[in-house]
């Protein structure tokens, strides 16, 4: 803490403690609170050093008047110190903790009616209960009882806090040498067992067994409970418990869960279904799950047979991702996931092909077929299913027993319905039109469908490629859905190493020319993609330079749309990389040249950033590849100074990539390089041939790119101009002795140095006749740049959120009076 903290502290503890003060914000009382936490440390002299605190707590605990908040403020900040042990016996030699914590001191207060008060009483708790100590002081002071009350208190946030910390006491267990035995079956000496309770005492800490006992006995009585919250909050409880308790107490919370979920289950409790599901899956993540006839297994069975099969699918998606579940149990799951799917896409004559997954699955058939048999919930079945399945094909669970092409296929007749496309008959053939041109629906198939792309089988790819193409040409097609079909396809493509056939392409040129901005602009981006996975086949290049669709998309750069426009200018930065390879009479080469010059023009012009953004990176692209770039120099140059002058942020921010790439290749052709993975060169380069490199830089103007970014207003902008800067200095300050300082890259002519960095130098010291014949080195070399990067990497709240700060703004808003106070509406 510092002296200007140490100086405002004792007069924020009074103001706060002042209850004719009134703080109208409490928000910077939580921030007060966060900075405590860092100083409260074990060991530190907080409160011998600051006895104003010890004052503030005492003086609003014992207060009959005191506001609420700031009274929850007090009791969190008590916790917060007694979570040390030497904070512990500080507070408890003041009575302190007493007058803060005893419940019998707030049974009477009008002030226990807040739930503010209540909620920091809680969470002061929660604080302090952090050392074996605490946990001796909350038992014997029967605190225990006052929370387990709480657990069912009429504000929800109250509750929550008050189970989150029986959790705590719970979990508190791994801490200690407690040691807990079963009840029934216990190993340990009977002699040294609570005949009534089951439990040995530790001399350490004997409370905690009781009240281990106590939290158990308060479980077992509210899932026996007919009040719903009660049974809600203890399942929260056990959920929240089981996976971190130690062994003894984990099996005892068990024994009193089972029995409870059995006949709440029994009883149909719908409305505690989610809760019970995540009980058991938290069972199902700790040792109880891989026991001899484990109950957790049964229950799971049970549940994926009683559950309505909307609830179904996803607990049975959960019981996937176990981990050592049993066979059996898991092939249930999976034939809940498949079998809505199954029922509507398979013939009735092909139903008996999976007979036995299905009887696993344990779903009702009739259930099953009245829920498919209404739209919605027909819907929400199908779309969890698929979703399920997506998750099945990448955890490679889809096994013999459902072959994967037997799931592909499935999907397609998805697909195909929705589109209304005609498949074999049904069962349930009433679905089908409830499924016609359901978006929802398709994009939850096209989904798997993308999942289940690694599959070995050959045999389902046409059918594949036929049903994509369908929807990649109907006019019916949702936008949305369209693109999702372009990814679809994009990824099939790429995983079967097939060039995309000709069809493709004529598809292309039909939804480049679409009225919806959308289609032409989700349709440009599939182009870009797929130029940049296949530009190096040969069969892909024909088709592309003959289709048509390259000319198309250059008449895209003046869509009234600038998303569009952005897009095609990936697809042209893109396609412009298929080489000419097979004697086809258009030369790349000369079409980079064209759209780089085209580009520039956009740069300049195009009033919507998104083009903009789009020119720079397609430089960067175009430079970072093995592509021809000798007609690049000049638009270079002028892409360089035009993303500099930008106003939008992320275009600067690109073009200092740009720059970056640029310094990199250029220092690398004399041997030196700004990248710290760069491989050293076995004989050193020499001053001349550096020299020579940044006389390169300065004729592209790329050091008045970084330092006007090093002075931007934006931070974003000029952290980046600040690195590539210091890489460079590093180079340079590792060849100084080489260099000609004085005559390297004269700056003179440079707007930027009649402004921003010409200030920047005089608070350096550095007079305006020596800037006149200082080059881009003794800048470099002047420049405090590692202070200016460290200053730039603070967030620019770093000031308004220090606790000088936090106090300056407490103290300004209690001593502000209603004379003064001002309405800002």
């Amino acid at each position: 803490m510092d002296s200007k903290c140490m100086e405002l502290l004792p007069l924020v503890c009074a103001v706060l403690a002042d209850p004719k003060q009134a703080l109208s914000d409490d928000t910077c009382l939580e921030k007060f609170l966060d900075w405590f936490g860092a100083l409260t440390a074990p060991g530190s002299p907080l409160l011998e050093i600051h006895p104003c605190l010890i004052t503030f707590i005492s003086s609003v605990c014992q207060s009959k008047t005191a506001d609420p908040t700031i009274l929850s403020f007090a009791l969190k900040l008590a916790g917060l110190l007694a979570a040390s042990e030497e904070g512990f016996y500080i507070l408890k030699a003041k009575n302190i903790l007493e007058s803060a914590f005893e419940y019998q001191g707030w049974s009477g207060s009008c002030l226990w009616e807040d739930a503010t008060v209540r909620s920091g009483w809680v969470h002061g708790l929660r604080s302090m209960v952090q050392h074996r100590e605490t946990m001796s002081f909350l038992f014997k002071k029967g605190l225990i009882k006052v929370v387990l009350h709480l657990q069912t208190d009429k504000s929800l946030f109250v509750a929550s806090a008050a189970n989150q910390l029986l959790a705590h006491i719970l979990n508190f267990s791994e801490r200690t040498t407690t040691c807990i035995s079963l009840e029934n079956g216990s190993k340990s000496d009977p002699s040294e067992m609570h005949k009534d309770q089951g439990t040995t005492e530790c001399p350490e800490c004997p409370e905690w067994a009781d009240g281990i006992m106590e939290i158990m006995k308060h479980v077992e009585e509210s899932l026996s409970s007919s009040v719903s919250f009660r049974a809600c909050q203890s399942l929260k409880l056990v959920a929240r418990s089981l996976a971190h308790c130690q062994p003894h107490v984990r099996e005892m919370l068990w024994q009193r869960t089972e029995g409870a979920v059995e006949m709440l289950l029994g009883n149909e409790q719908s409305s505690l279904t989610q809760l019970f599901m995540e009980v058991l899956q938290a069972a199902a993540r700790t040792p109880l799950f891989s026991q001899t006839n484990s109950s957790i297994v049964t229950l799971m069975e049970t549940m994926l047979c009683t559950l309505k099969p909307t609830q179904a699918i996803p607990f049975a998606s959960g019981i996937i991702h176990l981990e050592n579940c049993p066979q059996s149990l898991k092939k249930k799951a999976t034939g809940v996931i498949l079998r809505p799917l199954e029922l509507v896409t398979a013939p009735a004559d092909l139903q008996q092909l999976h007979s036995d997954l299905v009887q696993e699955g344990g779903c009702q058939h009739t259930s099953l077929e009245e829920h498919l048999s209404q739209k919605s919930s027909c819907i929400s079945l199908l779309c969890l299913s698929l979703s399920s399945i997506s998750e099945l094909a990448g955890m490679g669970s889809l096994n013999l027993e459902m072959p994967v092409q037997s799931v592909i296929l499935s999907v397609i007749s998805v697909l195909k319905v929705c589109v209304g496309m005609p498949i074999s008959s049904s069962p349930v053939i009433s679905t089908f039109r409830n499924l016609i041109g359901c978006s929802k629906v398709q994009k939850c198939a096209l989904d798997s469908l993308a999942s289940l792309c690694q599959s070995p089988e050959n045999i389902v790819r046409s059918e594949v490629f036929s049903v994509l193409l369908q929807y990649l040409d109907s006019p019916d097609t949702n936008s949305t859905v369209l693109q999702k079909a372009y990814q679809v396809t994009l990824t099939w493509l790429c995983i079967c190493s097939e060039p995309p056939p000709q069809a493709l392409f004529s598809v292309l040129m039909k939804r480049l020319c679409d009225m919806r901005w959308e289609v032409r602009d989700s349709s440009l981006e599939f182009l870009a993609q797929l130029s940049s996975h296949f530009h190096e086949n040969l069969s892909y290049c024909e088709d592309l330079l003959s289709s048509g669709v390259p000319g198309l998309s250059f008449t895209l750069l003046t869509d009234p749309e600038s998303y569009v426009r952005a897009s095609a200018i990936f697809a042209l930065g893109r396609t412009v990389r298929t080489t000419n390879k097979a004697g086809v009479p258009v030369s790349g080469h000369v079409l980079l040249g064209e759209l780089a010059r085209r580009f520039v023009d956009i740069l300049a012009q195009d009033t919507e950033v998104f083009a903009r953004r789009a020119v720079i990176k397609v430089f960067t692209l175009w430079l970072s590849s093995p592509c021809p770039t000798e007609d690049l120099e000049e638009p270079v140059r002028s892409v360089l100074t035009l993303g500099s002058e930008d106003l939008d942020w992320e275009v600067k921010v690109h073009t200092l990539e740009l720059a970056q790439i640029l310094i990199s290749q250029t220092l690398a052709q004399s041997g030196h390089s700004t990248s710290p993975y760069a491989v050293s060169c076995a004989t050193r380069p020499s001053g001349d041939h550096l020299t020579e490199s940044l006389h390169r830089l300065q004729h592209l103007k790329i050091f008045s790119v970084l330092f006007r970014g090093l002075f931007d207003c934006d931070r974003p902008v000029a952290q980046s101009a600040c690195s590539i800067l210091l890489s460079l200095k590093l180079v340079i300050n590792e060849n100084t002795p080489l260099m000609d300082r004085k005559a390297v890259c004269d700056l003179q002519g440079q707007s930027w140095v009649e402004d921003s960095l010409k200030k920047h130098l005089e608070k350096l010291h550095v007079g305006a006749e020596s800037q006149k014949s200082m080059g881009v080195v003794e800048v470099l070399l002047v420049l405090d740049l590692e202070d200016m990067q460290q200053t730039l990497g603070q967030s620019s709240d770093h000031l308004e959120n220090s606790p000088c700060s936090l106090m300056e703004d407490i103290l300004a808003a209690t001593r502000m009076s209603e004379d003064n106070a001002v309405d800002c509406y």
